[in-house]
């Protein structure tokens, strides 16, 4: 009898994008640094998880490597045993589990904390110690790519599903297509504390409730990058989509540039990217 898909296999299939962010990240570094002709070669990323950017990373160039710190032990080994002997990743993907705090070197290009990894911090202070952290744990020029997302504080609890076809996924994979959920169960609007789940049902009828919990807080975008520029970086600026730029048939270009203010839209998410001098 087949076994069980493990969820953070799930959980990458449905929620990440690793190539794109790579694609993104190239783009970044072209914008900040556009006589770099060589571009970014170390990438740490923070909070790893599935440790499935820092992969794609690696295979995007022979000459790239990457770090992916993960504090939890049974997700590192998990995503160890994933990307185990896929071409590249041997060699230059070093996983770290460990704390992102406790690690300081080595001094990389481009460090990124996706998938709303730093709204696990609560406070001001915590946050910002985080952004400085990871500010001196950067190159002269380095990159910090975050991301934040948004939500209408009246909507109290939401629950949004959509299936998924891991065939179309560039990794393989043994996984059948699947439905995934994600719940917006609880929101507080004074503290802006979130409670989000995420659900997965297989299609031999199998559910896994509550595969992934999380307790956040929903920063305001401009207090994010006022703790960056305390934290440090010479410039912090946000990306979000660009509604100006659209296809012919008037359909906005899915493409992305600086915003000078939060996305007015009830659901947003937007890249904030810190520049250290």
């Amino acid at each position: 009898m087949p076994q069980p898909p493990h969820p953070l296999e799930l959980y990458r299939l449905s929620v990440q994008h690793p190539l794109a962010e790579v694609a993104f990240i190239d783009r970044l570094w072209a914008h900040y640094h556009p006589d770099d002709a060589d571009g970014p070669l170390l990438l740490r990323e923070d909070f790893a998880g599935t440790c499935a950017v820092a992969a794609a990373w690696v295979r995007s160039d022979p000459d790239r490597q990457a770090m992916a710190i993960e504090l939890d032990a049974p997700t590192a080994a998990w995503a160890e045993s994933r990307w185990a002997g896929c071409p590249r990743c041997d060699e230059d993907l070093h996983l770290v589990q460990a704390d992102v705090m406790d690690v300081a070197e080595p001094a990389t290009h481009v460090t990124v904390a996706l998938n709303f990894s730093t709204l696990i911090y609560h406070d001001e202070a915590s946050l910002c110690a985080y952004l400085t952290h990871a500010h001196d744990a950067l190159e002269p020029g380095g990159l910090l790519i975050l991301d934040l997302f948004g939500c209408d504080p009246g909507l109290t609890t939401t629950r949004q599903s959509r299936t998924v076809t891991p065939e179309d996924d560039a990794e393989p994979t043994e996984c059948g297509p699947f439905a995934y959920t994600w719940e917006q169960r609880a929101y507080e609007p004074i503290s802006r504390r979130i409670d989000c789940r995420i659900h997965f049902a297989i299609a031999d009828g199998s559910r896994l409730a509550d595969a992934f919990v999380y307790d956040w807080t929903l920063w305001p975008m401009q207090t994010v990058l006022g703790l960056l520029r305390q934290a440090g970086f010479c410039l912090a600026e946000a990306w979000g989509p660009d509604t100006t730029d659209r296809a012919d048939d008037g359909t906005p270009s899915g493409g992305f540039s600086v915003l000078a203010d939060e996305p007015a839209g009830v659901d947003w998410v937007v890249y904030l990217v810190g520049v250290k001098g």
